[in-house]
């Protein structure tokens, strides 16, 4: 086994994916629109946003509002278009709730079976401690999983350091310690998480077990001849306990998925009953420019140098977009959870162009001569001919 630098090897020089967190500013602020920011938080910024923006136009070229509203419809039609859709969004989304939701109403077996599973998925971690009864908070529950993951490594490290493999204890050392970096960083993540908060969720994203997956399995395939019982063994554990973990994330997203579905149908439903009623006095207000504060926006209106009406009109545009904008922000991060774990199991999907040491050669793949079987193999003679004719 060497020493010196490659002892102080990454593991990112033999798998695919950068996985090194960014620090500029623009990653930053996408994380946190996409993934941790609060999502009324989130909505509230591209409100923001979208009113910044539109003051910043009708300074830069303002808009004639009072020629608008005396020789078109453009204005009432608008707000009465985002009154249409707002009621309709509201409408809809209710409706997708309802039936995701449905799922819950099962009779007495479907729900006795779900126990069973949770209680047998339980039981599987359960071997690897001490302890008789694994933690039911979601949270704890995976730091524990996570811990059983880093000693199991740890012991594959330490059975190849006694075997007589170099090759195959350099690379488990290397892996150890990667393992250990990654599950540390999702155990802080996990740490003091509560049930429905995003962190839960947000330690399974960032934690890619895909690679530490396929690298368990990698070392069968290569070292496999050479393997004693218990080193075999010890990588037959991490695979499994891999796969309990894997299960799990699979398992709390879908949790996930229905509370923020249930968050999302209650928060729009106390963000849409305002916002209808706002842009019904908005519609009443643009047709009687006397129902319009304008002794109140005259101050800022100065402070801007625009004109009262085309604050207010801004103003208005924006609150009409509150809906929309509370649906844009929970269905970016839901989006964007979807996208980060489109494949379970051994399958690295980021930057995977190569996988270097750890990955399969051109030389190693050798197909079978045996014929792959099909549908047809299983049919007696009298079948195969009914077929023909």
């Amino acid at each position: 086994m060497g020493n010196g630098d490659s002892h102080r090897r990454s593991l990112d020089d033999l798998i695919p994916g950068d996985r090194e967190r960014s620090s500029s500013p623009v990653k930053r602020i996408s994380q946190w629109v996409l993934l941790r920011g609060k999502r009324m938080w989130v909505a509230a910024a591209l409100l923001s946003g979208v009113l910044v923006v539109l003051l910043v136009s009708s300074i830069v070229k303002p808009w004639n509002l009072k020629e608008l509203l005396e020789n078109t419809t453009t204005v009432q039609t608008l707000f009465s278009s985002l009154l249409s859709g707002s009621i309709l969004l509201v409408s809809i989304v209710v409706s997708i709730n309802s039936i995701v939701l449905s799922e819950e109403i099962t009779d007495i077996e479907s729900q006795r079976e779900r126990i069973d599973a949770s209680i047998r998925y339980r039981g599987q971690i359960e071997e690897y401690i001490e302890s008789d009864v694994s933690p039911a908070r979601p949270a704890e529950f995976l730091r524990t999983i996570l811990k059983v993951i880093n000693r199991q490594a740890a012991g594959i490290e330490k059975i190849a350091e006694e075997g007589d493999n170099d090759e195959f204890a350099e690379e488990a050392k290397i892996f150890s310690e990667e393992v250990s970096k990654e599950a540390e960083k999702a155990g802080e993540t996990l740490s003091g998480a509560k049930f429905g908060s995003f962190k839960i969720l947000l330690a399974g994203l960032n934690y890619d077990y895909s690679w530490q997956l396929h690298v368990a399995r990698r070392f069968k395939r290569k070292y496999g001849h050479c393997l004693s019982d218990d080193q075999t063994e010890a990588i037959d554990d991490l695979v499994e306990t891999l796969k309990v973990f894997a299960t799990g994330r699979e398992y709390f997203k879908s949790l996930y998925y229905k509370r923020e579905f249930a968050r999302l149908s209650a928060r729009l439903l106390y963000v849409a009953l305002p916002t209808i009623v706002y842009i019904s006095y908005v519609m009443l207000a643009i047709h009687s420019p006397e129902f319009i504060p304008t002794e109140e926006l005259w101050i800022l209106s100065q402070e801007l140098s625009m004109v009262p009406l085309t604050l207010f009109v801004a103003f208005s545009y924006t609150i009409a977009l509150a809906p929309y904008v509370v649906l844009t922000s929970y269905v970016l991060r839901a989006m964007t959870v979807t996208l980060r774990t489109l494949a379970s199991g051994p399958f690295v999907l980021r930057h995977s162009d190569e996988l270097d040491e750890f990955d399969w050669d051109d030389d190693d793949i050798e197909v079978s001569e045996r014929s792959v079987p099909t549908p047809d193999d299983g049919e007696t003679p009298e079948e195969k001919a009914a077929d023909d004719d």
